[in-house]
């Protein structure tokens, strides 16, 4: 990657033909009856009835992605997929582009993913769109219990190890849903110290 950032003056985004590319790579959006709305160097933005697609360069990361925008509620890429692929999700991640091939491939490979996990979305079906939300408020249940337990856990440990049962026992308690096996064993020896 530095390879590229020091032979281009990426200052000068024209010469990685973003928006050209993405008019190529993104063609099916006009022929499903969207309309380009806006083009800058980092940024193409579709638009059909509510919904929104917006192609971006990252202006400091230069990764190509792309966001969905319907009835101004924002939506990614990763959302649709974490619905029709939970294991794909896990692993995608944008890629940065620094060069034109890079950047034709990253917008190529793009808007395959679009179209195979977007299309729902794009066709404006809104029981797709329904699950993606109920499915978004689960997510963010379990993110903020993860974060919840990373927070607490080592404060728990440290009771546990300095024989402070009842300290223990309530933390560990307050992260039952994400106790590991070795975790579990130690709330119940803590309970069963605390109340003896």
């Amino acid at each position: 990657m530095n390879e590229h950032l020091n032979k281009l003056d990426l200052t000068d985004r024209s010469q990685l033909h973003f928006i050209p590319r993405v008019r190529e790579a993104f063609s099916f959006l006009m022929s499903a009856g969207f309309s380009e709305v806006e083009a800058l160097p980092t940024l193409v933005r579709y638009r059909k009835d509510g919904i929104g697609v917006d192609v971006h360069h990252g202006r400091q990361s230069y990764e190509i992605g792309c966001g969905f925008t319907v009835a101004g509620i924002r939506y990614s890429l990763s959302d649709f997929m974490r619905v029709t692929d939970p294991e794909l999700a896990k692993t995608y991640r944008l890629r940065a582009a620094t060069s034109p091939e890079s950047v034709a491939t990253g917008l190529e490979d793009l808007s395959v993913m679009v179209q195979r996990y977007g299309a729902a979305v794009l066709s404006g079906d809104p029981q797709f769109l329904a699950i993606v939300s109920e499915r978004r408020e689960q997510w963010l249940q379990e993110y903020s219990l993860d974060v919840r337990a990373e927070q607490i856990r080592p404060q728990a440990e440290s009771a546990f190890r300095q024989g402070d049962y009842a300290k223990a026992a309530e933390l560990y308690g307050l992260m039952r849903e994400r106790l590991s096996p070795a975790e579990a064993k130690k709330l119940a020896f803590a309970e069963g110290r605390r109340v003896g």
